[in-house]
């Protein structure tokens, strides 16, 4: 892996010529209506932007408060040239807006730093450039807990912001148990599942717990239904409960669809062609077909996540003293190959749905991006898409907006169905904002999983 090459002394310099440089640019930025504090990809060179505990390829980005574990933020950067990103942190509160705390408060490194990992993709059709990103690390110390958001700026082009990516820090001070449950509402019993906390506040011992305590609530990490700011409603001698009806519920939705291509020979997913098309793979997939109102089947997924592990490179020749030196990057991150794949939705009914269809999961940032909007063929009756992905093991939606709803929610009543009894994660946080704090404290989280 290449580093940029710095001494001691020349990276204090840079390093700090570089806070006083972007401190403004990141502050200005905050300020500016381009920067969304949730996770997004600001750019179209920018691919398979993965943020999880490092050394856990599947996991979600949250760590412990001077603990061991670290994250990994990792990217490829489709451009030829190589590019100077840097990278700084924002305190958030528990909302996702900016908290009241100065950067120096919460970062006892410097506020702004370059990221020096990277290194070129190794015989892949088209040729990136990987980025890796490990922190805390020397440079960048946590002091706080909460939300926080790393932002990523491209320092050739005006400290642009390129990623942004929500992660949390918790003091876990305050133990947090639940359990997942049928909802109490007769109409929601077989398609919605509901979640009940309590929280142990021996430790913390807050003087208002019924008003300095709040819960939030993911389903697969995923923020766009997060259940936020959820006030305990019953309280014992040292604990508090999040125990309501109908507040703390999720669509339980279906288990997500695979995609399995670490082997591009010979994908494992259901493929009707593949194609050399010179600087990339094309993959036609077998048809689909909407699983709205069908009988609910359990199998193994990632819960909407994707990994980029696995291959099929053939064995090394450990005697090349090259293959020896390069061993560590002959796994998918520097020898994965991108493919254009083309998937076909078939509805039940033979005909389109009344609301538009995108592809969504992980690998679209949990949002219904244009870039990933189907488009009804009528000449097949079916939906068709073209979307350029990494080799590796992916989940998938099909899903659809609300029209009728002024939120426009992402359902996928009719492209997938909702089961009470689907398997899903559910990631509780804790946070705690003492009266006359500046900021709310993440001071307890726990996953949760609906079939445990």
């Amino acid at each position: 892996m290449i580093r940029w090459p710095v001494s001691g002394f020349a990276s204090f310099l840079r390093s700090g010529a570089l806070f006083l440089v972007l401190l403004s640019g990141q502050w200005l930025g905050a300020q500016d209506t381009e920067l969304r504090y949730f996770d997004y990809t600001y750019v179209e060179n920018l691919h398979t932007v993965k943020l999880r505990v490092d050394g856990f390829p599947n996991s979600y980005p949250i760590i412990e408060l001077n603990g061991g574990a670290r994250l990994r933020l990792s990217f490829d950067d489709l451009r030829e040239d190589v590019t100077r990103y840097s990278y700084s942190f924002i305190h958030c509160n528990q909302d996702w807006r900016p908290s009241n705390l100065g950067q120096m408060e919460y970062n006892s490194g410097f506020g702004n730093d370059y990221i020096q990992d990277y290194d070129f993709s190794l015989r892949t059709l088209m040729p990136f450039t990987h980025y890796e990103l490990v922190f805390p690390n020397a440079d960048m110390r946590l002091e706080k807990s909460g939300n926080y958001l790393l932002v990523v700026y491209d320092t050739q082009d005006g400290n642009r912001p390129v990623i942004t990516r929500r992660f949390m820090v918790s003091e876990n001070v305050a133990g947090i148990n639940g359990q997942v449950t049928r909802p109490a509402v007769v109409d929601k019993i077989h398609t919605h599942q509901e979640v009940r906390l309590t929280a142990n506040t021996k430790q913390l011992q807050p003087r208002a717990p019924l008003q300095e305590l709040s819960a939030t609530v993911i389903q697969n990490g995923r923020w766009d239904n997060a259940v936020a700011a959820v006030e305990p409603n019953l309280l014992g001698r040292e604990s508090v409960q999040f125990n309501y009806q109908d507040r703390i519920i999720f669509r339980g939705g279906n288990e997500f669809r695979n995609l399995d291509i670490r082997s591009v020979q010979a994908p494992r997913a259901d493929v009707s062609s593949i194609t050399n098309e010179g600087d990339r793979y094309g993959m036609l997939l077998a048809p689909e077909l909407t699983r709205g109102g069908t009988v609910y089947s359990q199998y193994f997924d990632l819960n909407g996540d994707f990994v980029n592990v696995g291959g099929d490179r053939p064995a090394l020749n450990l005697a090349d003293e090259y293959l020896q030196e390069n061993y560590a990057r002959f796994g998918l991150e520097y020898t994965g190959e991108y493919v254009e794949i083309m998937p076909v939705l078939k509805t039940q009914s033979g005909l389109p749905l009344q609301d538009d269809v995108y592809l969504y999961g992980a690998l679209t940032e949990w949002q219904k991006k244009p870039a990933y909007r189907m488009v009804w063929n009528p000449g097949i009756s079916a939906y068709v898409g073209r979307f350029l992905i990494k080799q590796g093991f992916y989940n998938y939606y099909y899903v659809t907006d609300d029209a009728a709803s002024d939120r426009r929610e992402t359902v996928y009543e009719d492209t997938e169905g909702n089961h009470s009894v689907t398997e899903n994660d559910y990631i509780a946080l804790l946070y705690y904002r003492p009266l006359g704090g500046r900021y709310d404290r993440l001071v307890g989280s726990a996953i949760i999983n609906s079939s445990l």
